[in-house]
């Protein structure tokens, strides 16, 4: 990681040509600011019954139903399940979800279908990220705290990217930072 405050234009050119860096591994984040007027947070206790917090979540889809929604969970099976009562509870809107223990046929055609505006809503967890330039985003929701600050950042992002007013609503609860750490303990096993 190089970062600097300070760079010209043909500065960044010489680093990134001098130390072959490819393009997909190279990002500049000083060419816009990162104020977003148009983006609006809101934080909330996430109530520990879990129907109750999805009643929450369904209200919130249903003051916003004209606009695309990206939910965003930390599990495969917290996603699959939100997934399931948002089917249920909202039958003329298009739900899909994605996470990294979908087959490659599986998140290959449910990412067409959300470039392709066929799906609403999303319900993922951060495996649904990369090539997600979508500028009609109006609501990111977090159903737990982000697993970092950087997560919440690019997640947060997707929404309002046309300039017009999004919403940010992170639910959190004291039983997330043990959940986060499960992930990574995880992840370090492998």
């Amino acid at each position: 990681m190089l970062l600097t405050a300070t760079c010209t234009q043909p500065e960044v050119d010489e680093i990134h040509a001098n130390l072959t860096i490819e393009g997909n591994n190279f990002a500049i984040i000083r060419s816009s600011t990162s104020h977003r007027p148009e983006m609006i947070f809101n934080v909330q206790e996430r109530k520990e019954i879990r129907d109750q917090y999805i009643n929450d979540i369904i209200d919130i889809i249903n003051a916003n139903i004209l606009g695309r929604i990206i939910i965003y969970y930390a599990t495969h099976f917290s996603c699959e399940y939100l997934y399931n009562k948002l089917q249920e509870n909202l039958t003329d809107v298009s739900i899909g979800y994605f996470h990294s223990g979908l087959c490659d046929n599986e998140r290959e055609t449910t990412m067409n279908n959300w470039t392709s505006n066929q799906i609403q809503i999303m319900v993922a967890t951060s495996a649904f990220g990369m090539g997600i330039n979508s500028s009609n985003i109006r609501v990111v929701i977090h159903v737990g705290a982000p697993m970092s600050i950087t997560n919440l950042i690019q997640e947060a992002g997707r929404a309002g990217r046309d300039g017009n007013t999004a919403t940010n609503v992170i639910f959190y609860s004291k039983k997330d930072v043990r959940i986060n750490y499960s992930i990574v303990a995880e992840h370090w096993k492998t």
